[in-house]
């Protein structure tokens, strides 16, 4: 039998005692993709999990308590009458949406985890754009445009609390995604045998999977070397639309037809292409600071090939 000494001892039973901590959290939004796969991975690591929304779909998950209620109402955040280790923000989307949060809650909300967006970023610097990066100022019109200055806003609004961490994800894909990426692929493969593919192309872009950003999240929820800091959560491999075609091939196992369609083509045609078409369009962001930390990146054929696994078993 190995004997341990009272030191061996006591550093074991702390970190087992540290491990095995239950956080009380907050989750604003949590029905959809991201926030419902932080629900979950929280759910399964032990943690309590209060979740806050307009209730259009209720969860009704063992584990998780559900307030419903409008995040623009004072009186509907007054609801909210417990304390929290950390609040989980995957709704904010314009200006005064964490401020009216933080003052109805104030500490109560423990550590406030905003996710972000790559996007605030200034674009077309020709700069590969880390934390340090300076946030865009232009508005570039329709929602998109407004989505990218109200999340700088919000950015700015939250820089005031100190017990705070930013996460900016890049483009997020992976098994509950209802935004027109990936699944339009899976879409034409399954149906059509075929996919579309611009050409020429000389765009790139980065990928993350959801289950990433979803533990990114957590650990900055529990960690406090995460507090007050910012990461871009993201690989920092770039794929072009000929890599993403060879990605789908591997995962999805067909030999699909490519059919080439040129920028001109998709444009008059309308056809959603989901990513960077042209290098003007593209940006480089740097997903290394988080990876500092520990912390892992998923395998994009893993990743990949979990989602179109979980869209043909949903059909």
């Amino acid at each position: 039998m190995i004997k341990c000494s009272y030191f061996c001892y006591y550093t074991i039973h702390a970190y087992y005692e540290k491990a095995v901590i239950a956080m009380n959290i907050l989750v604003l939004g949590g029905s959809y993709f991201l926030g419902y796969g932080f629900v979950k991975l929280a759910v399964s690591e032990g943690h309590a999990v209060t979740v806050f929304n307009r209730g259009t779909r209720p969860l009704n998950m063992e584990g998780v308590s559900e307030i419903r209620g409008d995040r623009t109402s004072e009186a509907d955040l007054r609801k909210i009458d417990a304390a929290f280790d950390a609040t989980a923000d995957f709704c904010a989307y314009e200006k005064g949406d964490i401020r009216l949060v933080k003052d109805v809650l104030g500490d109560r909300t423990g550590r406030y985890v905003f996710i972000s967006t790559v996007d605030v970023y200034e674009r077309g610097t020709g700069k590969v754009l880390d934390e340090s990066s300076a946030f865009e100022t232009r508005d570039f019109g329709g929602e998109a445009g407004a989505y990218i200055l109200g999340k700088v806003s919000l950015e700015k609004e939250i820089e005031s609390y100190p017990d705070r961490c930013v996460l900016r994800p890049s483009i997020i894909y992976g098994p509950g995604n209802y935004a027109p990426r990936e699944n339009i692929y899976f879409k034409w493969i399954s149906a059509a045998g075929q996919i579309l593919q611009p050409k020429p192309s000389d765009g790139f872009f980065q990928m993350v999977s959801v289950g990433d950003v979803a533990k990114a999240a957590l650990e900055a929820c529990r960690s406090d070397s995460f507090a007050g800091r910012a990461f871009n959560v993201t690989s920092s491999d770039t794929y072009t639309y000929e890599d993403f075609t060879n990605i789908l091939k591997e995962v999805t196992g067909t030999d699909f037809e490519v059919i080439g369609v040129t920028p001109e083509e998709a444009f008059m045609q309308q056809v959603p292409f989901p990513y960077p078409i042209m290098k003007a369009e593209s940006e480089k962001y740097d997903g290394s600071a988080l990876e500092k930390t520990g912390f892992v990146y998923t395998d994009i054929i893993e990743g990949m090939k979990e989602a179109w696994e979980n869209y043909v078993h949903s059909k």
